[in-house]
């Protein structure tokens, strides 16, 4: 692998409280520095602006729009400052993109977007993608990271998207995990997921499933796994069966 979109979400690096776990948050960025410095290029895709915006304002769960972008203004700055943090002890910058669909929809922004993410890559600068929940009130409700992924690494050509979640895959009927997903068992594995227990964040293992195999159709090869595990990106990249595999 050449190039690579790893989307993190919000389940993975925040506790049940709500708050920003930094010790999952650091031993990730680890693992994307050894990635890095064994050459493969890193797109992050982060979820969590608004459980770190929580953390800082008052404890209720933002029900309205206007409290959501609220705490997803002020939980972008400590979002990317823990991730300043911790790639500067790897002796990497990383840069902030915030995103709408709007950005895919326009040919200009389109091409602006790919141009940068390209010179990022090529200064060695790691790019950290998050919709930008300040603006895109619609897609704040209706979207999720997970398209954002599939968009981004479609963009750029991706060799691999890794999905990390609060789960070791895409788990059958008896919560075990499937290790390949091919033609041959995708409608029965798709007909088997129900959005209301295999939720989390705002996507869900549905979105997931969906958008994987759309990327698995591109030639993209796509992983779902558990974030939470010890060294799940240096596994995985390494080649190792670990999570779901969209063949």
């Amino acid at each position: 692998m050449k190039r690579v979109v790893i989307k993190i979400g919000t389940k993975v690096i925040t506790r049940d409280s709500g708050e920003l776990d930094v010790a999952i948050m650091l031993h990730l960025v680890e693992q994307v520095a050894r990635a890095r410095k064994s050459g493969i290029k890193v797109i992050l895709v982060t979820s969590g602006a608004v459980g770190a915006g929580r953390s800082l304002l008052p404890a209720k769960r933002p029900a309205y729009v206007p409290e959501k972008q609220v705490h997803a203004a002020v939980g972008q700055v400590k979002l990317m400052g823990i991730y300043s943090k911790l790639f500067e002890k790897h002796n990497y910058l990383c840069a902030q993109v915030l995103v709408t669909k709007e950005d895919f929809r326009d040919r200009v922004h389109y091409q602006n977007m790919k141009n940068c993410f390209q010179a990022l890559l090529a200064s060695s600068v790691i790019p950290i993608v998050n919709e930008n929940d300040v603006t895109a009130t619609t897609e704040l409700l209706f979207t999720d990271n997970d398209e954002l992924a599939g968009l981004v690494a479609s963009q750029l050509g991706a060799d691999a998207v890794i999905i990390l979640t609060n789960t070791d895959g895409v788990l059958d009927q008896n919560k075990k995990v499937i290790p390949e997903i091919r033609n041959n068992n995708a409608a029965r594995v798709e007909a088997s997921i129900s959005p209301a227990t295999n939720t989390f964040g705002r996507g869900g293992m549905l979105t997931k499933y969906r958008i994987a195999r759309k990327l698995a159709r591109q030639g993209i090869a796509v992983y779902i796994a558990n974030g939470k595990r010890k060294n799940v990106l240096i596994d995985l990249l390494a080649g190792r069966a670990l999570g779901t595999r969209f063949c």
